[in-house]
């Protein structure tokens, strides 16, 4: 029987890209041959990444040298188009526009089929990359995205039927063994060890323009008896802000900074918290977070964890309204404060919203379900 090829190119760190990794696996242990392209932070390759796939990496400069990480980006954008271009694959699967090109035409000059993973709200993000989306997307075979509501605005925005856009949504993997692990801690009544701090985690990354994490180091300076820990990657200032926050209000001992893990262990990683945190607002109005799709909600509710969140609406449909989670007016210090007292009021009930979480993650929030759609998809472009 032949072996179907196909090519995926991110321009993430693939090491720390649990999408990408998922949909590749998914495809792998389906027997296709699946070849990754894309970036890394680190200077090479580690040996030890064990994947069904092959990968191919290339390294980009520091964040903190932001000129060398711009020049360093441009470069393997520019080399991995190219051998997208001499790539012969059954399938070019572009999960962003910055391969678009490459993509497209290796599958034109190669006889492959284009797919466009179109999660992204790219027009958010500058004229050219809206202008490449738009020129591109009408030129694939099939288009993914990763919720609803940004499904519709996509095909409006660009004139595509919505039947072509299949939605395959970000969720962990859902493994039952975690699940079994965390049951000792439903049985379990917080409330009879009141001198124990309430625990909470936030994973994820730094971006305090609108993940308002600032606002919960202010909050916990008025609600003692609750400490957070952050493992968190940086966006512009963010580490530095919250670093000096804590030092500013005498938290040292009540906020740590987390290494960060690989991928398939942030949920073990912050399992044996009691809660967890999404402070995320939207003050320009934006479309990606009107519909978001945080990948780190679902991670929680897989943990086993009650969430603290904002009133987004999408999240008050997806976790609050569905009991597993409590949300506050993330743009108020006064808010979360509330919202942190209240939990500390309540804690009889986190095992209760910790078993629906786990309810959520085994019933709906999981890869399992989102990748019987990505193989039934694949089958359809090359039958």
């Amino acid at each position: 029987m032949t072996v179907r090829r196909v090519v995926m190119a991110e321009s993430s760190d693939i090491l720390h890209d649990y999408r990408v990794q998922k949909e590749a696996t998914s495809l792998a242990k389906d027997g296709y041959a699946v070849h990754v392209l894309g970036f890394r932070a680190l200077r090479r390759q580690p040996e030890d990444v064990a994947f069904p796939f092959a990968l191919t990496t290339l390294p980009v400069a520091s964040r903190r040298l932001r000129w060398l990480r711009n020049l360093s980006m441009i470069l393997n954008i520019a080399l991995i188009n190219l051998r997208l271009v001499f790539t012969r694959a059954d399938v070019y699967h572009a999960h962003n526009t910055m391969f678009l090109w490459g993509m497209h035409l290796g599958a034109r000059l190669h006889g492959g089929r284009f797919v466009y993973d179109a999660h992204e709200v790219q027009w958010e993000k500058g004229r050219v990359i809206a202008m490449l989306e738009r020129f591109y997307i009408r030129r694939a075979d099939a288009v993914i995205n990763v919720a609803p509501g940004r499904a519709r605005e996509v095909a409006r925005r660009h004139g595509i039927p919505l039947a072509q856009i299949t939605i395959i949504a970000n969720y962990p993997i859902y493994d039952p063994r975690l699940a079994e692990r965390t049951a000792p801690a439903l049985a379990a009544t917080p409330a009879t060890a009141p001198a124990t701090a309430l625990r909470l985690i936030f994973s994820g990354g730094y971006e305090l323009a609108t993940n308002r994490l600032d606002n919960l180091v202010r909050a916990m300076v008025q609600v003692p008896g609750v400490d957070l820990d952050l493992m968190a990657f940086g966006y512009r200032d963010g580490e530095a802000v919250m670093r000096r926050l804590v030092t500013e209000h005498d938290l040292g001992n009540r906020v740590r900074f987390l290494p960060l893990v690989k991928p398939h262990e942030v949920m073990s990683a912050i399992s044996g918290h009691d809660v967890a945190v999404n402070l995320l607002t939207n003050p320009r109005g934006q479309l990606s977070i009107r519909h978001p799709s945080v990948n780190k909600m679902y991670e929680y509710l897989a943990a086993g964890l009650p969430i603290l969140c904002s009133d987004l609406p999408g999240f008050l449909a997806e976790f609050v309204h569905e009991g597993a989670a409590v949300a506050v007016d993330a743009t108020s210090t006064a808010a979360v404060a509330d919202g942190l007292r209240q939990l500390l009021a309540r804690r009889d009930e986190l095992p209760r919203l910790r078993q629906r979480a786990l309810e959520l993650a085994r019933d709906r929030y999981n890869w399992q379900t989102q990748e019987v759609a990505l193989l039934a998809l694949y089958r359809e472009l090359l039958r």
